[in-house]
C-alpha cells in the first residue's frame, strides 16, 4: 500500500472519529431539549467564547495594545436577547442615562442609576434587571451589580403563565460550576472562536459538577473593555474616537450562595410554580460581583483618568432553573445533590459570550474609582467577623461614619393600591432629615423617586438645605413594577424601593458601623437617659456585641387637638353641611395645624409602650452592614451567620436558621428607644370622626389623648377608653417627645430658614 493511501485512510479515520464523538456528545445533551427546557431559550451547545483563562474567577483575555483607534465612539448600551431562538438587539442612547447627583458621603462619587430600568426589554428572562452598577467601595476590586427579580412583579391568580415565562430569573440566583476543557476534548470538537491578533489560545469550559470544576459558584461572564481617547480627535466632534487599551474576561462571584441560604430557610426549592410565591424576600434583590482584571486596575491607577473609558459586558451563562428539591449544595449530601451530568449531559459547553443573553457596553465612569480607604478590614479581621459572631464584642472602629440613615422618598407618591395620592413629601423629608441629624445620625442618604411620579418637582431643593457633608441626594427615578396591596391576587412588588435599599447597603454600608433604611414618616426616638443614638450604640458594641436592633411598629394617630378643620379638598363637607343641625354627626375634613411638626402632631400611640409582641411583624431595624448581608424593608434576610457554610461552623451545625438572641434583640421602648410611625392621614379621615371614633372605634384614625397616668391594658384599651363622664380617649402621648425632642426639632427647623 502506498504512503499516499495510508494518509488518505488516516484522514478518513480521523474524520469518522470526530463525527462519532460529535454524535455521542449530541445524544448526551438531548436531555436539555425536553418539554420543560422548551419553555426557555435553546442552547447553542457547540459554541465557545474567545477569552483566555488564568485563575479561578479571574481570567486574562483579549489584549490589543496597538495604537489603531477603533470606530467605537460613545458606545451604545445594548441588550442582546434571544427570543424563540432569534437574536434581537435593543439599543439605548447614552443621553438617556441619569444625571450626575450630589454625593458627599465618604468614598462615594458620581452616583448614577442604571439608565434603562423602566424600559427593560421583555422576551428573554435570562437578562438581569439591573438597577445599579458601581466599583466596590474601598478597594475597587470588583464591579458590584444590583438587579431585581422581575419574576416577582406579577404573580398569583391569572399570572401563572407569566411566572412560567419568567422562571429563568430564578436561574440567575443559582450558582453553577465550570470545568476547563482538556487537550483531548479540544482536539476532537471544533469550536467557533473570534481570533484576535496577538491573542493567547483561548480555553473553553463545560457546565460541570462541583467536584470537577475549575470555576465554582458563578453565573455571568464579565468582559471588561478599557479605551482611551485618541490623540487625533476632532475638536468639533462631541464624541471623539477611542482606541482600545485592553480587553479581558472574568467570571462573576456571589457575595453569598443564594441557593444555600434558601435551603437553610427550610424551603422546598427556590421558586413556586403556583400561588403568589412572594414569601422568599431574600430573592427580591440580586447582587453579584464582576472582578476587575488586575491589568485594567493597574492601567486605571497609572494613566490619566480623564482620558480613559471603561465598559463592561455582562453575559448570562444560561441553564434551566433548578426546581423543587434540586439542590446543588454539598450540605444536602452527595447522594441528594443535583447531578449536572445526569440532567444536562457531560459535554455541555458554556455558550460563547457573543451567542448568549447579555448587556453590552455598561459604562463604568472612571471617576467612580477611589483610592483604597483605611477602614477596609484585613483578611484576618474578616475571618474573625465571619466565624465568631456569637462571642465577639464589637469595639468602635475608625470607619468614617458611626450611623447612617437611608430613605426612598418622593415629592408626591401613591400609597399601595394607588387609591390615595400624598403631596407632603417635601415638608416631611425636611423635618425627617433634621430630626435624624439631631438624634445622632452622621449622614442621611435620600433616594429620590420623584421623577417616577412627576416631571415638575423633586427633592433636591430640600436636601440642598443641609450641609452636603451630612446629606446625599441620589436621583432614583425608576418606577414600581407593581404597587398593589400585599393581599391582592397579584400582590405588590415595590421594586424601586427594594432596589434603593440594596443600593444603599452596598454603596454606603462599608463606610459606617451602623445603618437603617426607614421611611420619612418613621422617627427613631432615643428614650430614657439617651439624648443621642451614639452612646446607646457604644454600650451595645462594648457590652453586648449585638448586630441587629429591632423596633416594634404601630401606626400613630394625629392628635385631634392639633388638627384644624379644612374645607378646601374635594369630597369634603362644606361649612354649611357641617353647621346644619338637621344633619347630626357630620364633621369637617381635617388637616395638621400650621407650624406644628409632623412628629408632634402624630405623637399619640394607640398602643402604649412597651408594645405587645404582635407588633413585631412590621418592625424596622438598625443593623451593622458588615453582618447583615441583605436587608428587605422589615427584616435582615441574610446575615453572616446564615451564610456560613457547614465546613466553617464551629460546634453543632443545624440546617434550620433561627433568630439568634446573641446577635439581635428588640430595643427597650421605655429606657432605650422607640419608633413613632407618623403615617399621614387624608383630610377625609376626619369626616364623621366623632361618630366613628366613639361608637365605631375600629374605624377611627384620629387620636384623642389619654391621661398619661391612665393604666393601659392591651385587651381592654386597644380600641379606646370610655370615661364615666362621657369623654373618650384612644392614644397616649410620648412625654419625652413632647417635652424634649419636639422643642429640639423646632429649633433645628428654625435654623434652616
Amino acid at each position: 500500500m502506498t504512503r499516499r493511501s495510508l494518509k488518505e485512510i488516516a484522514v478518513i479515520f480521523i474524520f469518522c472519529y470526530a463525527f462519532i464523538f460529535l454524535f455521542i456528545s449530541q445524544r448526551q445533551t438531548t436531555r436539555l431539549q425536553h418539554d420543560t427546557l422548551n419553555q426557555f431559550h435553546p442552547f447553542e451547545l457547540l459554541s465557545s467564547f474567545s477569552q483566555s483563562p488564568n485563575k479561578d474567577h479571574e481570567h486574562a483575555g483579549i489584549s490589543d495594545d496597538t495604537d489603531h483607534p477603533t470606530q467605537e465612539t460613545n458606545l451604545p448600551l445594548t441588550a442582546h436577547l434571544y427570543i424563540n431562538g432569534t437574536h434581537t438587539l435593543v439599543n439605548f442612547q447614552l443621553e438617556q442615562t441619569q444625571k450626575q447627583t450630589n454625593a458627599r458621603l465618604h468614598g462615594i462619587h458620581d452616583i448614577r442609576q442604571f439608565p434603562v430600568i423602566d424600559d427593560y426589554p421583555d422576551g428573554d428572562a435570562y437578562l438581569p434587571w439591573i438597577h445599579d452598577v458601581f466599583p466596590s467601595p474601598g478597594n475597587n476590586s470588583n464591579i458590584i451589580i444590583l438587579a431585581q427579580n422581575r419574576r416577582r412583579c406579577h404573580t398569583g391568580k391569572n399570572n401563572e403563565h407569566v411566572m412560567k415565562q419568567m422562571e429563568p430569573q430564578i436561574a440567575l440566583f443559582q450558582p453553577i460550576s465550570l470545568r476547563e476543557k482538556d487537550e483531548a476534548q479540544s482536539s476532537n470538537i471544533k469550536l467557533n472562536r473570534n481570533k484576535v491578533k496577538g491573542q493567547k489560545e483561548a480555553k473553553t469550559y463545560f457546565i460541570s459538577n462541583d467536584e470537577d470544576a475549575t470555576i465554582r459558584e458563578t453565573r455571568f461572564q464579565c468582559r471588561f473593555k478599557l479605551y482611551q481617547k485618541t490623540k487625533h480627535q476632532s475638536e468639533s466632534s462631541p464624541h471623539p474616537n477611542l482606541k482600545r487599551l485592553h480587553q479581558a474576561l472574568t467570571f462573576s462571584q456571589y457575595p453569598f450562595n443564594y441557593e444555600y441560604i434558601t435551603w437553610r430557610k427550610v424551603m422546598a426549592g427556590m421558586y413556586e410554580t403556583k400561588g403568589k410565591g412572594m414569601a422568599q424576600f431574600w430573592l427580591s434583590s440580586l447582587e453579584f460581583h464582576c472582578p476587575i482584571p488586575p491589568q485594567i486596575r493597574t492601567m486605571i491607577h497609572e494613566r490619566n483618568k480623564n482620558d480613559l473609558h471603561l465598559y463592561l459586558d455582562v453575559a448570562t451563562i444560561r441553564t434551566p432553573p433548578r426546581g423543587i428539591g434540586e439542590w446543588s449544595i454539598k450540605e444536602v449530601g452527595e447522594d441528594k445533590m443535583f447531578d449536572v451530568y445526569q440532567a444536562w449531559g457531560e459535554h455541555l459547553p458554556m455558550e460563547k459570550l457573543e451567542d448568549t443573553t447579555r448587556w453590552e457596553n455598561i459604562h463604568i465612569p472612571i471617576s467612580t474609582f477611589q483610592k483604597k480607604v483605611e477602614y477596609e478590614r484585613s483578611d484576618n479581621d474578616k475571618e474573625k467577623v465571619n466565624h465568631d459572631h456569637n462571642n465577639m464584642k464589637i469595639q468602635p472602629n475608625k470607619k468614617p461614619h458611626r450611623l447612617v440613615a437611608c430613605t426612598w422618598s418622593s415629592a408626591t407618591h401613591n400609597r399601595r393600591g394607588d387609591a390615595v395620592t400624598l403631596r407632603d413629601g417635601k415638608e416631611r423629608l425636611k423635618e425627617w432629615i433634621a430630626f435624624k441629624l439631631i438624634v445622632g445620625f452622621d449622614h442621611v442618604v435620600v433616594y429620590d423617586n420623584s421623577a417616577a411620579n412627576s416631571n415638575t418637582t423633586d427633592l433636591k431643593d430640600v436636601t440642598d438645605l443641609f450641609d452636603s457633608k451630612s446629606v446625599t441626594h441620589v436621583d432614583w427615578p425608576c418606577k414600581l413594577c407593581n404597587n398593589n396591596r400585599p393581599a391582592h391576587d397579584d400582590p405588590g412588588e415595590r421594586s424601586s424601593q427594594y432596589a434603593a435599599e440594596a443600593s444603599c447597603r452596598a454603596r454606603f454600608g462599608p463606610g459606617t458601623d451602623w445603618m437603617a433604611f426607614i421611611d420619612p414618616d418613621e422617627y427613631l426616638v432615643p428614650m430614657g437617659k439617651f439624648d443621642s443614638w451614639k452612646p446607646f450604640l457604644d454600650e451595645v458594641d462594648a457590652k453586648e456585641g449585638r448586630k441587629i436592633l429591632k423596633f416594634r411598629s404601630t401606626r400613630a394617630r394625629p392628635r385631634s387637638s392639633l388638627l384644624d378643620p379644612t374645607y378646601d379638598y374635594e369630597d369634603c363637607p362644606s361649612r354649611e353641611e357641617v353647621a346644619d343641625k338637621n344633619k347630626p354627626g357630620i364633621s369637617s375634613c381635617v388637616a395638621p395645624r400650621q407650624n406644628e411638626t409632623f412628629l408632634n402632631t402624630y405623637n399619640c400611640e394607640y398602643i402604649k409602650s412597651p408594645k405587645p409582641d404582635r407588633f413585631q411583624r412590621a418592625m424596622k431595624q438598625m443593623y451593622r452592614p458588615d453582618f447583615v448581608l441583605s436587608h428587605f424593608v422589615h427584616y435582615s434576610t441574610i446575615n453572616a451567620d446564615l451564610a456560613k457554610r457547614k465546613e466553617d461552623t464551629i460546634g453543632n451545625y443545624r440546617r434550620a436558621a433561627t433568630n439568634n438572641p446573641n446577635t439581635e434583640r428588640f430595643v427597650d421602648e421605655l429606657s432605650e428607644g422607640v419608633m413613632i410611625h407618623a403615617k399621614s392621614i387624608t383630610p377625609r379621615d376626619g369626616v364623621n370622626r366623632v361618630t366613628r371614633c366613639i361608637f365605631k372605634k375600629t374605624l377611627c384614625n384620629i387620636g384623642y389623648e389619654c391621661p398619661d397616668e391612665l393604666p393601659f391594658s392591651d385587651e381592654t384599651h386597644k380600641d379606646g377608653f370610655q370615661f364615666e363622664n362621657g369623654t373618650f380617649c384612644n392614644c397616649w402621648v410620648n412625654q419625652k417627645v413632647e417635652r424634649y425632642w419636639n422643642p429640639q426639632l423646632e429649633k433645628a427647623l428654625r435654623e434652616l430658614q
